[in-house]
């Protein structure tokens, strides 16, 4: 019976080892589970931010891509307008010039000015000078000659291309300068799209 009651006990004693062995084990893999879910939940939340965080920088680019796309076709628009409202500018000019009649003061005056402007650039005593056919009884050697202050050799060519002003190039074929009414007006619009592309940089 004693014999009966010491086993009993060994074995109690036995079991009450093993269950403490065991919550021990449970304790510590509950622990390592709480620890790994807790390592687990901040990376998915570092993992979150950071998503977030590229997310909002992705779309601050996109942002920004869309608003200088707009500007870039807002400003090809702007300078397509100003282009077209520049050549009606200057188509009107060269009209207006163009139709001035034969014995016009206002035609006279610019083509003194023209041939002055033009005879200083081919510096030469022998040249060939177009004109219109318009302008052919007004433009002389002598005319020229009054205008350049110098004694020179010019043969007047009457042109139909030349709708006014003129073109004055040397004998020789070397130098050339085009002060005629298109060619003049040509040069100006090169210089007035210069002065405008300095004023879009300031």
């Amino acid at each position: 019976m004693e014999s009966q009651s010491q086993e009993e006990r060994l074995q109690k004693e036995i079991l009450a080892e093993a269950k403490s062995r065991a919550d021990k084990i449970v304790a510590r893999a509950q622990s390592a589970a709480n620890s790994a879910k807790a390592r687990a939940e901040k990376e998915i939340a570092e993992l979150r931010e950071r998503t977030l965080e590229q997310s909002r920088k992705d779309y601050d680019q996109k942002a920004r891509n869309i608003i200088q796309g707009i500007w870039m076709e807002e400003r090809k628009m702007w300078l397509r307008k100003r282009e077209e409202c520049l050549e009606t500018f200057f188509a009107s000019l060269l009209k207006e010039a163009q139709e001035l009649k034969d014995g016009d003061s206002d035609r006279e005056k610019s083509l003194r000015n023209l041939a002055r402007e033009a005879l200083e650039a081919v510096d030469c005593d022998e040249m060939v000078v177009k004109v219109s056919n318009t302008d052919a009884a007004l433009v002389t050697s002598n005319w020229l000659e009054e205008i350049a202050g110098r004694r020179l050799q010019a043969t007047i060519v009457p042109d139909e291309s030349v709708k006014g002003g003129l073109f004055i190039e040397s004998a020789d074929g070397r130098l050339s300068y085009d002060n005629t009414y298109a060619g003049r007006l040509l040069r100006l619009k090169e210089t007035f799209r210069r002065e405008l592309a300095s004023c879009d940089k300031e």
